[in-house]
């Protein structure tokens, strides 16, 4: 049944803070769709983030993300102890408020066992632009993984008005955990202690915040869900979202392992001579430095994801923009079938163990091709093993 999704971009939701939404996964379209993104400075020869004993921040509890200085916080803003772990299977967004009648529409979709409204905007923080949510920390916390969703301090720092960033972009952007960013909204500027690299578990989202912090810099007020349907067909639910939410709402798929393409569903593998140009096109980058955010040279470089989209889009090929949307651009593999042309994934996050981080292009022979984290340049490199995901042949619609 994953032939059904057809559309590997989706749609582009504006307004006023310039959110993009990211659209449903899927396989490849034959044409490009690639989406414009607000231009990135260049990140050159940044060093890795401080260990928590070098900044003086605090590991929460084993296993779990370090946060700032715990001894700041004033705990006097209730944070509700986690409850139980819950799954997420979407994350839709919305250019405005989404009604009340909606949101109770999609809670009675069938399957779903539970929605999380989260206000949902891109702005810029620390000067680069960036996706963020802001959220109830003692509702969820249910829904983020596991490292994070157990930690009361994570929540409560959050809760006090600090920001939490996702651990790509926190260390790839050397925004050490306990400095202070600056994060500029519709409504104006705001100085915000960083609390923590963690990653959220939604696909794109870079920072977390409270709904409090949203507000004052003007986020439209509950433009997002977190969707939680652990039982249903993730299809057919698709469908049934888009019915309810409307033409103007973007759908992104956040299931960890929902149904992989079969072999045999519509659509071909992309092959010969234009997989061979997509490498090509990709070898022509070695060297270039790694950018976080980076899909293109005008950006000053590439992240692993984008210089693989920018490869296959010049090739006549669309694939999803981010890492854990690529994943799900074709037919899923073991490593030992790997062709060449083929995307080898990893999961790499400590702080959210299931989430496909990292992705590089196979050359064959044991060698990939990848934008590696800040600090290195585009290159040829032997394949890793640890960690890996898997490998996925990227299909096209016929």
């Amino acid at each position: 049944m994953g032939h059904r999704l057809k559309s590997c971009v989706g749609a582009t939701a504006a307004f006023a803070v310039a959110f993009t939404a990211f659209g449903a996964p899927a396989w490849a379209a034959p044409e490009p769709q690639v989406r414009n993104r607000p231009p990135l400075d260049a990140q050159r020869g940044q060093a890795a983030a401080p260990t928590a004993a070098a900044t003086g921040t605090e590991r929460t509890r084993d296993g779990a993300p370090e946060v700032a200085d715990t001894a700041a916080l004033d705990e006097d803003v209730e944070v509700a102890p986690f409850d139980k772990a819950r799954s997420r299977e979407y994350f839709a967004v919305a250019p405005k408020a989404l009604s009340k009648k909606t949101i109770a529409e999609v809670a009675d979709l069938d399957g779903v066992k539970s929605v999380e409204v989260v206000d949902a905007a891109r702005v810029n923080v620390d000067g680069e632009s960036t996706a963020v949510l802001g959220v109830d920390p003692s509702e969820f916390r249910n829904y983020a993984p596991k490292p994070s969703a157990e930690s009361d301090e994570i929540w409560q720092g959050i809760a006090e008005g600090r920001v939490a960033l996702s651990d790509d972009a926190g260390k790839q952007r050397g925004l050490d955990v306990g400095s202070e960013v600056d994060i500029a909204g519709a409504k104006g500027e705001v100085t915000r202690e960083v609390w923590t690299h963690a990653t959220s578990g939604v696909a794109g989202i870079d920072a977390i915040v409270s709904r409090a912090t949203a507000e004052e810099l003007g986020f439209p007020e509950g433009n997002g869900l977190i969707i939680s349907a652990p039982e249903a067909d993730l299809w057919e639910l698709k469908d049934d979202l888009e019915k309810t939410l409307g033409e103007d709402a973007s759908l992104q798929l956040l299931a960890e392992n929902p149904e992989p393409r079969p072999s045999d569903a519509a659509g071909r593998a992309v092959g010969g001579s234009t997989i061979e140009r997509v490498i090509s096109d990709a070898e022509s980058m070695v060297g270039v430095p790694y950018v976080w955010g980076g899909e293109s040279l005008a950006e000053g470089g590439f992240d692993c994801s984008g210089l693989l989209q920018w490869a296959f889009a010049r090739n006549g090929v669309a694939i999803p923009r981010v890492t854990h949307d690529q994943w799900y651009a074709g037919e899923r593999l073991e490593y030992k079938d790997a062709q060449r042309g083929d995307l080898i994934f990893w999961r790499n996050d400590p702080t959210a163990p299931d989430y496909i981080s990292h992705v590089a292009i196979y050359l064959g022979d044991g060698k990939m091709l990848e934008a590696p984290r800040t600090g290195l340049n585009v290159r040829v490199t032997d394949v890793r093993m640890k960690n890996m995901a898997g490998v996925v042949r990227v299909h096209v619609q016929d």
